[in-house]
């Protein structure tokens, strides 16, 4: 087979790949740090999980005790979120009263659909370029080092060179592919919908529109009740295991609807990506378990709790974000260097984007000062993030 060569484009200091918060935050980072930065996203949609998988909650910035944990590009996000929709942030986060009565953590439901227009609309204003329904396929690599990277579009397959990357796919994809040590992940079968039903356009004609949009789980909760009785833990290694994920779980969506009456409910929206929780994650300098709980490191990047308790203080290492035989590749979001707990404490979204606000910050610091990611000065990533509003303690 002749496969063309492919077009030659534009090249970039720092180029992210995805589009989910995790990338968002890294090249809008990159970007305010004076980099010229490309994001490329596969769809033709932004915000990942977070929006394409309808997991439309976001996750709380606080320890549950009143604490803000983190603050940054995160912050900025859970407040674009809910700028032109509904929202349910308690008062004393900001939000505008329509929350439960026993929901006090800094944290949101959103629309999964406003919200990517908003997060276009927030590259733009930061000087990212963006290129969507772009699938980068093949790092270039020399020696540990990535030199660009090898895309296929509808125009064709075209390459763009680049001085570092940060992978935000979710799926490690480019470190995996250019050599990164990595680790596969291993998931419960989840499917989400989001449902419109009589009762919720009742909601909607008094104006609660967050009470009108209905999650629906069908498969498994976080913790494995719900998983299919003899069915294997799930990953996301091939096209086929995808297959299977989607099928299995709008198999057992339409099961759980077929249990309701046709005329009262319709399914709004289905998910555009499998609900994988963990894919693939790198292993990087350091792995964080989540044993660290008020651990402090010389080297950290930023703080956050854990989303499913209250009272834990962490730091995030540095050290997650790179394997140092592969000097210009970052990781951000759910395929950083943490494993067990840990993984579970490091994939949702305010952390993502923390991990991304703190690659993105370091690949455009690496860029101006031309260093890489294990030789750049920790004191001056650190003093620069905690100016962007980053909290460490």
């Amino acid at each position: 087979m002749n496969c063309p060569e492919p077009k030659m484009m534009q090249a970039y200091d720092v180029i992210v790949v995805g589009g989910g918060v995790a990338g968002i935050a890294a090249a809008v980072a990159s970007a305010r740090n004076g980099a010229k930065t490309l994001l490329m996203e596969k769809s033709v949609i932004l915000g990942g999980l977070a929006t394409l998988g309808l997991i439309s909650w976001y996750e709380p910035l606080c320890d549950g005790e009143g604490k803000q944990m983190i603050s940054g590009i995160p912050e900025e996000l859970i407040h674009l979120s809910i700028k032109d929709s509904f929202e349910d942030l308690p008062t004393e986060w900001g939000g505008n009263g329509h929350f439960p009565k026993n929901q006090h953590r800094y944290a949101t439901h959103f629309s999964p659909t406003v919200f990517p227009l908003l997060l276009t609309e927030y590259l733009e204003e930061n000087g990212v370029q963006l290129r969507l329904d772009t699938l980068a396929t093949y790092p270039d690599m020399e020696e540990g080092i990535c030199k660009g990277l090898l895309v296929e579009t509808v125009g064709g397959r075209e390459y763009f060179p680049a001085k570092f990357i940060v992978d935000a796919t979710g799926d490690a994809t480019v470190c995996h592919r250019a050599g990164v040590p990595t680790e596969l992940g291993e998931n419960y079968l989840t499917y989400v919908t989001h449902q419109l039903t009589k009762e919720g356009a009742a909601h909607a004609l008094e104006g609660d529109f967050c009470k009108a949009r209905k999650w629906h789980m069908a498969g498994s909760t976080l913790t494995g009740k719900g998983q299919p009785e003899g069915m294997k833990m799930l990953r996301c290694e091939t096209a086929d295991d995808v297959t299977e994920f989607v099928v299995k779980g709008g198999k057992l969506a339409l099961e759980r609807l077929r249990k309701t009456g046709k005329e009262e409910r319709d399914i709004m929206t289905l998910p555009g990506m499998p609900n994988y929780r963990k894919i693939r994650r790198i292993i990087g300098e350091y792995e964080f378990d989540g044993s660290e709980n008020e651990v402090k490191f010389d080297n950290a990047v930023g703080s956050m709790g854990d989303f499913r308790k209250v009272g834990k203080h962490f730091q995030l290492p540095y050290t997650t974000l790179y394997n140092k035989s592969f000097p210009n590749l970052f990781a951000a979001g759910r395929i950083i260097s943490a494993k067990g707990d840990g993984w579970e404490i490091t994939r949702v979204i305010p952390v993502a984007a923390l991990s991304g606000e703190a690659a993105g910050t370091a690949a455009a610091l690496c860029v101006k000062t031309e260093t890489n990611s294990h030789t750049l000065n920790i004191e001056t990533l650190q003093s620069t993030l905690k100016n962007a509003g980053v909290l460490f303690e």
